[in-house]
C-alpha cells in the first residue's frame, strides 16, 4: 500500500505493537520523492536507514530510541533541510549537530532520557545557532529552569515546559515550592529572553488557591509579562495547572493594547479538564 504512495509528503506513522523486526520489513524499498514530514514511533536503527533514503526531511517526529547500548542510531545523521525535531532528549542532542535545527522537543520517554537541563541546553548551544523554539520535559525539583536558558539560548521566541513526574507514585506536595511562585523573580528571567513571543507552562501543581479564579491568575501572568515594566516581546501566555487533578484547567492569556494606551493581560480561554491537544 505504502509503494503506491510515491509522492507522499507527510507522513505519520505511529504502530504501538509492531515488533522491531517488522519495522524493517514494512519500510523496506519504500521512496517518497517528496517526503517533508516524518513522524514514527519505529526504532531509531530503523528510522536511521529510512532517513538515508529521505534526506529532503524537515520536520521529524520520533518516539523511544530502542538502542540499549551505545549512542542513538541517529547520532550524525545529516539532514540539510531539518528544520524541526521532537525526540527523547539524549537523541536530540546528536540530532541537532550539522543540522540547521531551529525548533526542539527535547521528550523524557524513559530513564535514559533523563539529562540535566543545564547539560542539554548547552549540548544544543554548541551544536546549532539558529534555536528559536524549545520545548523542554523538567523536573519538579528543578528551581532555575530558565537561568541556562537565558544564558545560552537567548534568542528564544517561543518555549514551553513541562513537568514531569519522578515516578508514576510521585505526588508533588501542594505546598512545595517551585521557581515560578516567586513570579516577581520569574517576570525579571522571562524579561533577560527579550525576543521571546510565546510562553506555555505544563505543571502537576496548583496555579492559584482557588482553580479558575481569574483575579488570582491575573495577579501572578501581569508580574510575568510586566505590569510597570512590560516584557519587550511576550504577548502570549498559556498555563496548564492541576493536571490529573479534578480541578485541571488550561488558561489562555494575551497581552492587548487597552483604550488607554497601556497593555493589559486578558484571559481569552479557560477550559476545566483540557484534552492537550490544545496545549501548543
Amino acid at each position: 500500500c505504502l509503494l503506491r504512495l510515491c509522492n507522499l509528503a507527510d507522513l505519520q506513522l505511529v504502530l504501538p505493537f509492531l515488533k522491531p523486526f517488522c519495522w524493517g520489513q514494512l519500510l523496506r524499498g519504500i521512496r517518497f520523492r517528496h517526503l517533508d514530514l516524518l513522524s514514527i514511533n519505529a526504532p531509531h536503527i530503523v528510522v536511521a536507514e529510512f532517513l538515508g533514503y529521505h534526506p529532503g526531511i524537515a520536520f521529524l517526529s520520533v518516539d523511544v530510541c530502542g538502542a540499549v547500548h551505545g549512542p542513538c542510531p541517529l547520532d550524525g545523521r545529516k539532514l540539510p533541510a531539518l528544520c524541526d525535531i521532537s525526540a527523547p532528549t539524549r537523541c536530540v542532542m546528536h540530532l541537532v549537530s550539522n543540522n540547521p535545527i531551529s525548533h526542539v522537543a527535547a521528550l523524557q520517554l524513559s530513564k535514559a532520557d533523563l539529562v540535566p537541563l543545564c547539560t542539554l541546553v548547552t549540548s544544543l548551544l554548541m551544536s546549532t545557532a539558529n534555536l528559536t523554539v524549545l520545548q523542554l520535559e523538567v523536573s519538579p525539583t528543578d528551581y532555575t529552569p530558565l537561568d541556562s536558558l537565558v544564558r545560552h539560548i537567548p534568542m528564544l521566541r517561543a518555549l514551553k515546559l513541562t513537568e514531569y513526574a519522578l515516578s508514576i507514585s510521585y505526588q508533588a506536595p501542594a505546598g512545595q515550592r517551585q521557581c515560578w511562585k516567586d513570579a516577581n523573580a520569574w517576570g525579571k528571567k522571562l524579561r533577560h529572553l527579550r525576543h521571546l513571543n510565546y510562553f506555555a507552562l505544563h505543571m502537576c501543581l496548583p496555579f492559584t488557591r482557588i482553580s479558575g479564579d481569574t483575579d488570582q491568575e491575573y495577579a501572578v501572568i501581569g508580574l510575568w509579562g510586566g505590569h510597570e515594566l512590560p516584557h519587550p516581546n511576550l504577548r502570549r501566555i498559556v498555563v496548564w495547572y492541576w493536571h490529573g487533578m479534578p480541578q485541571e484547567r488550561m488558561v489562555f492569556w494575551e497581552r492587548r493594547l487597552s483604550s488607554a494606551d497601556w497593555y493589559e493581560w486578558v484571559k481569552t480561554r479557560d477550559i476545566d479538564h483540557p484534552d492537550a491537544s490544545l496545549f501548543v
